[in-house]
């Protein structure tokens, strides 16, 4: 199907980064594959396809790869080629877009995170934010697809990514009419309810712009029954929830789930590469009898205080395990210039240090943090965690918890929130958990620490099971063919 059109990925990210020369290391300037589970998710789709993606320049870095084509025809150190078209918006425009609106504004709300008694306060500057910014990059980045697709030979397919770009369905539809498009959700979608902390003008225009979409995919079932719900609560439209179809101007948009996950065969190989067999080494030098793993962005939504305080409650209940264990929280930096993130790690840094006052003692340091990128690093904690921790409040997905037991060599087991994304695939098999209870997750923690090897590698074998049958590979499948059906 893929043959007949022109593909164009949608997204605020490119799929490369550029990455500097380091002279103290003596590397030279390289591209490398972006960061994040959205860019690894699309990067197949965008290279076999030779799909056209359109992205948005964020710094200098991006402008300096803008710069070298439009579109930008961009090799990794691997021969992958791709095509990126970017956008070019003010630093002014792109501070509100995306450090006003999109984060934390529409995150927050789609994670559950506003303390509503205080924040978020709404006014004269937030709307100068959305029109100015948030509104004028995603006519920038649709009115660049109009273009690419005019310019095709062949009808264009477009997929749009993510709370970045909820405007550019509806945009495109106006100035093109008859085009394929498709916008995933990578986030949760919250409650109708939980939408109106945002005034009706800009909710409304989220629904409206995504609503130009033929398809709209979510993560899970409970996402698609919400989004259902908003459009027809909050904006009175016609909902037929059997089929999860919504009615908006005489189209039927059709409302789906597509869980997204992981290249197995791919991560199987680079947690097998001299460098994670190296890092892995170097964590043998320190592993304790027992190892916790957390790897996870310092986000809010990740919930990594409530984590460590589910651990000192288990050693508070459990004396036995005093020395034996170690709560590894491997943690990459996120958006640091935003205060409540900044804020965040604070305490997250703050509650790990008072936990190991309490209880260190001849040599044991009970929680081990690092903050660091290196996935090799994580990936060497893949193989070698007894439980791995997701507790999110709210996430889309969480890729960790798929990752993790997939790459893992000791049947580890998998404490999972029940408010992550992952929870509808791999629940079953997990030890489920209220991210809230902290005495839930002790308890959750310690079965899994003290669980008899047949029930484990029953639990990890049915998990890496489930992940390999719906990979990285059905989740693209799954989309072209809902569009094949709508077209067809």
């Amino acid at each position: 199907m893929l043959g007949r059109y022109q593909p164009i990925v949608v997204a605020n990210r490119a799929p490369l980064a550029l990455e500097p020369a380091d002279v103290y290391r003596n590397t030279p300037e390289r591209l490398v594959k972006g960061a994040g589970g959205l860019v690894t998710a699309l990067s197949s789709l965008a290279s076999s396809t030779s799909a056209l993606w359109v992205a948005v320049a964020r710094d200098e870095a991006d402008r300096a790869l803008a710069a070298r084509g439009d579109p930008a025809e961009l090799v990794t150190e691997d021969g992958t080629t791709y095509r990126v078209a970017f956008v070019e918006p003010t630093p002014e425009a792109y501070d509100l877009y995306y450090n006003t609106v999109s984060n934390p504004l529409l995150w927050f709300i789609q994670h559950y995170l506003w303390d509503l008694a205080r924040e978020p306060i709404v006014d004269t500057a937030t709307l100068y934010a959305w029109r100015e910014g948030y509104v004028r990059v995603n006519q920038m980045v649709a009115d660049r697809v109009v273009a690419e697709a005019l310019a095709s030979a062949k009808p264009p397919l477009v997929f749009v990514q993510d709370y970045q770009l909820y405007c550019v369905p509806g945009m495109v539809r106006a100035a093109l009419g008859d085009v394929r498009i498709q916008h995933f959700v990578h986030i949760p979608w919250p409650t109708p309810q939980y939408w109106t902390i945002l005034p009706k003008s800009i909710r409304d225009a989220i629904l409206h712009g995504l609503l130009g979409a033929d398809v709209l995919g979510f993560q899970t079932r409970r996402d698609v029954r919400n989004f259902l719900l908003t459009c027809e609560e909050n904006l009175g439209l016609a909902v037929d929830f059997r089929e999860r179809t919504v009615f908006y101007e005489g189209r039927a948009v059709w409302v789906r789930n597509y869980p997204i996950s992981i290249d197995v065969d791919g991560l199987l190989a680079q947690a097998d590469s001299e460098e994670v067999i190296a890092e892995q080494a170097r964590l043998l030098s320190w592993r304790p009898e027992k190892l916790i793993l957390r790897v996870d962005r310092t986000d809010l939504s990740k919930n990594i205080v409530r984590g460590f305080l589910a651990y000192e409650r288990m050693l508070d209940y459990h004396q036995e395990l005093h020395g034996d264990v170690q709560f590894w929280a491997y943690l990459q930096p996120s958006r640091q210039d935003i205060d409540d993130y900044r804020a965040y790690l604070g305490s997250v840094l703050s509650v790990a240090a008072r936990i190991n006052r309490k209880f260190s003692r001849g040599g044991w340091t009970p929680i081990r943090v690092e903050v660091d990128d290196v996935m090799a690093r994580a990936l060497a904690g893949y193989r070698q965690f007894d439980v791995l921790l997701v507790n999110p409040i709210y996430d889309g997905m969480n890729l960790v918890a798929k990752e993790g037991v997939v790459c893992n060599r000791r049947d580890g087991v998998l404490v999972l929130s029940e408010n992550a994304g992952s929870y509808e695939e791999l629940g079953d098999f997990a030890l489920t958990v209220n991210p809230f209870d902290i005495d839930e997750t002790a308890e959750a923690l310690y079965l899994g620490l003290t669980m008899d090897a047949p029930q484990k590698q029953a639990r990890a074998e049915r998990i890496r099971e489930t992940v390999r049958a719906a990979d990285i590979n059905r989740w693209i499948s799954l989309q072209v063919q809902d569009l094949r059906d709508l077209i067809d």
